[in-house]
């Protein structure tokens, strides 16, 4: 059996004193005006994150979230990163799915109080959870609890998750990345 989650973070981050000098004239003097309604507002100075669509923007987060891994790596759980993006993993036999989800559980426990600490916040939204594993295994779960309680909320598993554009179904038979890719061929 495999537990797979996948998160993202909200983009608005501070940047800290400790970060490298040479960023600090492209964050300095940042202002930003709203519009509502027609109208635009006096500029404000932005006093945290970095402007929304810059080029240096991603990878600014890539570097402000790097040491993330030594979270990961701390829990034993196998991990991918895309920019804003996370994904976990751990691998266990059916018998093991509450020692799966005991892993789980802490490692995102320990990942929202590292969040806190660099002023990110886990999306709730965008966070999934499935898992994998053959038509009979899974089957084999159906008196499992397969949730994850996460103290703020509880995610429960679904059966297809999209990551990085591909659809992965929890047989991974790929029959609904297939199907959505025949589909947007006939539009």
């Amino acid at each position: 059996m495999l537990a797979y989650m996948s998160w993202a973070y909200d983009r608005h981050f501070g940047v800290r004193e400790s970060a490298m000098d040479w960023f600090s004239s492209y964050l300095r003097d940042r202002t930003q005006t709203f519009c509502a309604n027609g109208a635009i507002s006096e500029p404000i100075p932005v006093t945290c994150s970095v402007p929304q669509g810059s080029v240096l923007g991603p990878v600014l987060f890539i570097s402000y979230t790097d040491d993330v891994t030594l979270i990961f790596d701390s829990h034993h759980v196998n991990h991918h990163r895309y920019a804003d993006d996370k994904q976990v993993y751990v691998s266990v036999p059916v018998n093991s799915v509450s020692l799966a989800r005991q892993i789980l559980e802490r490692c995102i426990s320990d990942i929202s109080s590292w969040c806190a600490s660099r002023r990110l916040q886990l999306n709730a939204a965008k966070t999934e959870l499935i898992w994998f594993g053959s038509r009979q295994m899974l089957e084999k779960l159906t008196d499992s609890d397969l949730t994850l309680d996460t103290g703020a909320t509880v995610i429960h598993p679904v059966k297809c998750i999209r990551d990085l554009g591909i659809h992965l179904d929890s047989e991974l038979t790929m029959k609904t990345h297939i199907s959505k890719v025949v589909s947007s061929c006939y539009h």
